[in-house]
């Protein structure tokens, strides 16, 4: 599998002999589930339906992700990125702890190991069928659909994407699917250890971007929240030529909608 080599100056100062031992650790604690007793640290990556959460995860990992596969449409996705010497690719799915425990065999005996990217979207038909989702039933599942990726260019970093925010129920969406997904966000936002990347598409006002309401109550001083403004390019082409009153409002209404997101 060729790998994208990706590095920055603040990943490098993550990969001291030290710092690695400390995030084995951490992925040690985590692997045994002790998240669901302690927060430990991770990246999320939230926002609305279609905001363009999947290029930002691409772009913070350096895999490029088919986007046939639409990650994370249906369950938590945790991206963890480890610096080891062999490349390899593993996927598993790791059960919610408020499952129930009859789907616990099931969900640890599903290990597989990836060569190509290409496969990823034939591997999530099947993880959505060991959840049990189906397209006429269960549309959202609170279990995590887990990906390791080792390589010798891997920065070491945990990234968890999840399901976009739904504003109202339609055909295919029920009201308790938007609840639920609802909820799942709000309880990676509220662990005091999650960086929130809040992903806002400038293609829509930004007064109905749920995931700034939700961040805001989650982090009211924003200490840990980073906002994303995605189709910057399209908003800009949408401007009116000559109309500088517009684009100074849109600006304004931008600054506003993320005041307090650093």
């Amino acid at each position: 599998m060729a790998e994208t080599p990706f590095q920055t100056q603040a990943l490098q100062g993550l990969s001291s002999q030290k710092q690695l031992e400390l995030l084995n650790a951490v992925d040690e604690l985590r692997s045994q589930g002790i998240s669901q007793y302690i927060s430990l640290p991770q990246i999320i990556v939230c926002g609305d339906q279609s905001s363009g959460k999947s290029l930002v995860l691409e772009a913070i990992s350096g895999i490029a992700f088919p986007v046939q596969s639409s990650l994370c449409t249906w369950f938590p996705t945790e991206l963890i990125l480890r610096k080891k010497p062999i490349p390899s690719v593993r996927v598993s799915i790791v059960n919610h702890h408020e499952s129930g425990s009859s789907q616990a065999v099931p969900f640890n005996a599903f290990h597989r190991e990836l060569t190509d990217f290409n496969d990823l979207p034939r591997l999530i038909e099947a993880a959505k069928s060991t959840m049990g989702i189906r397209d006429n039933g269960k549309t959202f599942s609170k279990d995590i659909l887990r990906i390791e990726v080792s390589g010798p260019n891997r920065p070491h970093i945990t990234i968890v994407d999840l399901p976009g925010l739904i504003h109202s129920a339609t055909n295919q969406q029920s009201a308790h699917d938007v609840e639920l997904v609802h909820e799942l966000v709000k309880s990676y936002m509220d662990s005091p250890r999650s960086i929130i990347l809040a992903v806002v598409s400038a293609k829509n006002d930004v007064a109905n971007q749920i995931v700034l309401k939700l961040a805001h109550a989650a982090d009211k001083n924003g200490d840990r929240t980073l906002g994303v403004i995605t189709s910057l390019i399209l908003w800009c082409l949408a401007l009116p030529a000559r109309d500088s009153g517009s684009s100074r409002q849109k600006t304004k209404l931008l600054s506003s909608a993320t005041a307090g997101i650093r």
